[in-house]
């Protein structure tokens, strides 16, 4: 059994005759007979009445053509699949990031993409930075976001690299907001809630509290815990820029603070990225540069 007897067999029905089938298909007639006869051979039985006008399908006929135009169906969504594919419009793009990101970026991310490639499929997992490489080294995703923590650049080949800053984040509620600028031994004044964002920036924090003779015990939580504690007026926290805006938190104005936090988007070495795996990197890039 072949597709252009399937073909045959459904144009005759269309057509409603052996000769107007063949001039839909182009084809001579005795061509489209012997379509229509060897799917009968392949079927074992006849399905059409010869003789009748007009044409009546045997029961055998009648039988077979739901599955005739199930089949076709099937045959021409996933010749359309296919092109879409190629096209980068559709299929799956595997991501992990770590919660920072996933909070503050992905949703926006995630609103752009499905808009851009609505029949694409997004599988996205979260947990912090090792983690986002390693899924990406084991092969359980394509793409991972992770900072760019000097230790990651052997291991994956870096596509983007997003810069952000580290800053002061306080409750809109907090005194010192309004202040033209804040000394950083103020900031031991209050409850530093410290979250882990590297070797480098826990130890960049150790340094100014030794320098300010601070001596007020901080707080050591994940970010998950770290937001609603940062929201309460007599605590400080230091987040991304981007994570401070995002999550309705003030920036203070620290001249002497001064810390680098990047991202990474990243793929294993020697990968190249499908269309669709592109467009979604094209998509965090450009979400990045927006105004969160």
């Amino acid at each position: 059994m072949e597709i252009r007897q399937i073909e045959a067999f459904l144009a005759v029905i269309q057509e409603g005759s052996f000769t107007n089938a063949a001039a839909y298909l182009n084809l001579t007639q005795p061509s489209l007979s012997a379509r229509i006869q060897q799917l009968e051979q392949s079927l074992g039985g006849e399905l059409f009445r010869r003789g009748q006008r007009p044409l009546v399908l045997t029961p055998l006929g009648d039988l077979f053509r739901d599955y005739a135009e199930r089949a076709i169906a099937i045959l021409q969504a996933g010749q359309e699949a296919v092109q879409l594919a190629q096209q980068g419009q559709i299929g799956r793009v595997t991501v992990c990031c770590p919660f920072s990101l996933a909070a503050s970026l992905m949703p926006e991310v995630v609103k752009q993409f499905s808009q851009a490639y609505s029949q694409a499929e997004l599988y996205l997992e979260t947990g912090h930075s090792d983690f986002a490489i390693d899924q990406l080294l084991d092969g359980m995703v394509n793409v991972s976001l992770a900072a760019a923590f000097p230790r990651y650049a052997a291991q994956v080949q870096t596509l983007v690299r997003l810069h952000d800053e580290m800053v002061v984040a306080v409750s809109p509620e907090h005194e010192l907001v309004g202040a033209t600028a804040v000394a950083i031994p103020q900031l031991w004044h209050y409850q530093p809630i410290i979250i882990h964002w590297g070797r480098a920036f826990d130890a960049y924090i150790a340094s100014l509290r030794q320098m300010s003779g601070a001596d007020v015990a901080a707080v050591r939580v994940p970010l998950a815990a770290a937001l609603p504690m940062a929201r309460q007026p007599q605590t400080i926290t230091f987040l991304p820029r981007r994570v401070t805006a995002v999550f309705g938190l003030v920036e203070l104005p620290v001249p002497k603070f001064k810390f680098d936090w990047d991202a990474i988007v990243a793929t294993r070495h020697g990968r190249t990225l499908t269309s669709l795996e592109q467009g979604f990197v094209d998509v965090v890039t450009a979400v990045w540069h927006q105004s969160p």
